[in-house]
């Protein structure tokens, strides 16, 4: 079974998880509406005929009654003979900004074969995506460790611009207070964003605008998996490494010969497989859910970016049925 086949299956997961959210939009409640979002997605999933695999989902058994990692889900999952596909799930990507009626929060997942993902703690990794042009520096010429101001010089290089015109993704987050000094002091700009790692990733990889080239910094580790994935496909050049926020991710991060150890795009996500990301409150790429108060019902459109080996693809479904599906604008320079 060709993973790419279960894709569209899929999308119809993270539609019904952004339709099922609206009514909790802009209402304050996060923890409330991330459960809305795990029981909806957690119920899609386990409709469809396959047999999935929770890779990283919303914590540890103990922790999460749903969509745990390691929970095996769908319609076929106690099928030994039927193929089991790994999926990285974020049912409600950018909690706070939904809860705040802010824009950036959609609905994710990401299939891959199984054994394709590289396993990582739910903590927070240090990452550094930067785009196709300069990808090969990576790992080479430019490491996790390498002085601000080369990397900088390096990127701003191989893009034939200058450090001036660089703008950089830093999440707004103490931890970050030096970096983001050195970047401005510098000279580059910095695009600071409260969550949404993941949308600020797909515009720094194929957003229309060309105004951010780099994200650096610390972010969540899952989120890296998704971000690895987008580089791949993209040829964008992506870094990671563990930067585990307690001893019980310390723990789990040397289990897993991690500590240390710096993971390229390739490495966290080995083969192909399918992207799923639905907009539910607007970005400036993908469209967030249209609701519209028809016949005495609520009437909805919702928008969602298909991502496999085959390339990118827009799809519009209307009330959960498929009606349209076209390719994103070309990037513009």
């Amino acid at each position: 079974m060709a993973i790419q086949h279960t894709g569209k299956d899929l999308a119809t997961v993270t539609e019904r998880t952004a339709r099922a959210l609206m009514p909790y939009s802009g209402k304050g409640d996060k923890k409330f509406a991330d459960h809305i979002a795990v029981e909806t997605m957690r119920a899609a999933l386990n409709d469809l005929d396959y047999r999935f695999h929770v890779v990283l989902g919303e914590g540890a058994k103990d922790d999460a009654p749903m969509l745990y990692t390691g929970e095996m889900l769908g319609a076929r999952a106690r099928d030994e003979s039927v193929p089991i596909i790994d999926l990285v799930v974020d049912p409600l990507e950018c909690t706070t900004n939904f809860a705040r009626g802010l824009p950036d929060s959609m609905s994710v997942l990401l299939a891959v074969p199984d054994g394709e993902l590289q396993l990582v703690p739910g903590s927070y990794m240090q990452q550094l995506l930067v785009p196709q042009a300069v990808a090969h520096l990576l790992g080479k010429e430019i490491t996790l460790d390498t002085p601000v101001v080369d990397v900088l010089s390096m990127v701003a290089d191989g893009l034939g611009l200058s450090i001036d015109d660089l703008c950089v993704v830093v999440q707004d987050r103490p931890r970050h207070a030096g970096l983001i000094a050195e970047l401005r002091a510098h000279g580059a700009g910095v695009s600071l964003i409260e969550s949404g790692s993941i949308s600020a990733a797909y515009e720094v990889i194929s957003g229309p605008s060309r105004r951010l080239q780099m994200l650096w910094g610390i972010f969540g580790a899952p989120e890296a998996l998704i971000i690895a994935f987008m580089a791949n496909h993209a040829g964008c050049g992506f870094l990671g490494r563990m930067a585990p926020h307690d001893v019980e991710s310390e723990t789990e991060t040397r289990d897993l010969g991690l500590e240390g150890r710096v993971l390229h795009g390739r490495e966290l996500v080995r083969s192909g497989g399918v992207l799923v990301m639905s907009g539910i409150h607007g970005s400036s790429w993908l469209p967030g859910v249209e609701c519209r108060r028809q016949h005495g019902r609520n009437d909805y459109k919702v928008h969602t970016l298909f991502w496999s080996d085959a390339g990118l693809e827009i799809l519009e479904h209307h009330n959960g049925e498929l009606v349209r599906s076209h390719t994103p604008a070309a990037n513009q320079d």
